[in-house]
């Protein structure tokens, strides 16, 4: 399940209050080791074929952080100027600029959570606060929860619950329902998922699935592997 499927990111660097991963201080050569380890979809397996050998191509034409990947293939027009550059081939180019921005994924949308309340979610949107990322930067602190719960007439733990939600959803590919499912096992913050022991929360979250039925995809526990190691990895920004 893609929204299961987190990634397994290391050395990641924040700047006080960024929500994304800082793709310049991401190598190119952790991008590298990171497809190696994934067990990808069939749309994406190009990625592993000839791995070191065009990684090295990109490597020769100055390429040596993810943001400068996203940068030469953000465009069509960029991408098959690259291809025409590099030899490689442009169906191989689209899909690792794919995986590429999907490090850095568009935040979930706080209406899509289950189990949220439309009322709440509709007073923080009067606010410019419709997702996981506005969230984030609206409640970094205690006191910035206070005050926004105030402005949106939303009480202060469900504000919380949704706060902590939008935090776990920062690892990557956690979509409304998997950030819903994690916090319900027991999951409340980024801290407590990198405790996590891949094997045990994998257990809690089948149980919590069969209990609620929040979903019928499928997730494994290299999955939440993913998830965990990501979690390790990033900066504990949320003030709780």
């Amino acid at each position: 399940m893609l929204e299961a499927h987190c990634s397994q990111i290391r050395g990641m660097s924040y700047m006080a209050g960024q929500y994304h991963l800082d793709t310049g201080q991401y190598s190119l050569d952790k991008f590298r080791r990171l497809i190696e380890s994934q067990e990808l979809s069939p749309g994406r397996r190009i990625l592993k074929e000839k791995l070191q050998e065009r990684f090295s191509v990109l490597e020769s034409l100055g390429i040596s952080n993810l943001g400068m990947l996203i940068d030469r293939l953000k465009t069509a027009d960029r991408l098959k100027k690259f291809a025409a550059e590099s030899g490689l081939p442009v169906d191989y180019l689209t899909v690792l600029s794919r995986h590429a921005r999907s490090l850095t994924p568009m935040p979930l949308s706080l209406k899509d959570i289950p189990g949220v309340d439309p009322a709440y979610v509709n007073g923080l949107a009067a606010l410019g606060v419709k997702n996981a990322k506005q969230l984030f930067e609206r409640s970094v602190t205690p006191a910035d929860r206070a005050a926004l719960s105030s402005q949106a007439n939303v009480p202060g733990k469900v504000l919380l619950e949704l706060v902590r939600m939008s935090d776990i959803a920062r690892v990557g590919y956690v979509g409304p329902i998997f950030a819903r499912l994690m916090y319900e096992a027991g999951v409340d913050s980024l801290k407590t998922l990198a405790a996590n022991q891949p094997e045990d929360l994998y257990a809690r979250l089948v149980a919590v699935n069969s209990r609620l039925k929040l979903t019928k995809g499928s997730f494994t526990v290299r999955d939440v592997a993913y998830c965990v190691e990501a979690a390790k990895e990033h900066t504990q920004i949320i003030e709780y």
